[in-house]
């Protein structure tokens, strides 16, 4: 009986620790204005990792120059930037996690070109058992779309 009963919690216990990493996205109540704060959302749990999104309309940039600026934005701030795709719209960087034994964080950029204005999307993951605060993830997203704009 002992054994089925650990098997029991055991099962329980990760049933809950999936369910906790949910797909269904997070939009936390953000105090600024700024469209990029306000489509800010996450999915995920800190134990399984989570992955941060927001987007924003720019209106009077193009693609090429939006996305000069911003890898130079990037870059400036301290990310590796992996890979520019002109074509495509899409910059991929990484940044190396503190005490994290080599893992890094993936940021992607992507820019899509309406008629009306520019979307720029932004992506930002972290595994499992590494955090950053939302407020900096928020900054930091709202300022690269400055960066595209300006």
């Amino acid at each position: 009986m002992k054994h089925h009963s650990l098997l029991t919690s055991t099962l329980l216990c990760a049933g809950l620790l999936v369910g906790c990493g949910g797909t269904t996205p997070v939009k936390p109540d953000i105090d600024d204005p700024r469209e990029c704060a306000q489509n800010f959302s996450y999915t995920g749990s800190f134990l399984s990792g989570r992955t941060y999104k927001t987007y924003a309309h720019i209106k009077g940039v193009e693609q090429k120059a939006a996305m000069s600026r911003v890898a130079q934005f990037t870059a400036n701030d301290g990310w590796n930037i992996n890979s520019v795709d002109k074509e495509l719209g899409i910059i991929s960087a990484s940044q190396t996690v503190s005490y994290g034994d080599g893992k890094t964080a993936p940021l992607n950029i992507s820019f899509l070109q309406n008629t009306d204005d520019l979307k720029l999307s932004l992506s930002y993951s972290t595994s499992g058992g590494v955090s950053s605060p939302l407020d900096a993830i928020v900054d930091h997203f709202c300022k690269t779309v400055e960066a595209a704009s300006n």
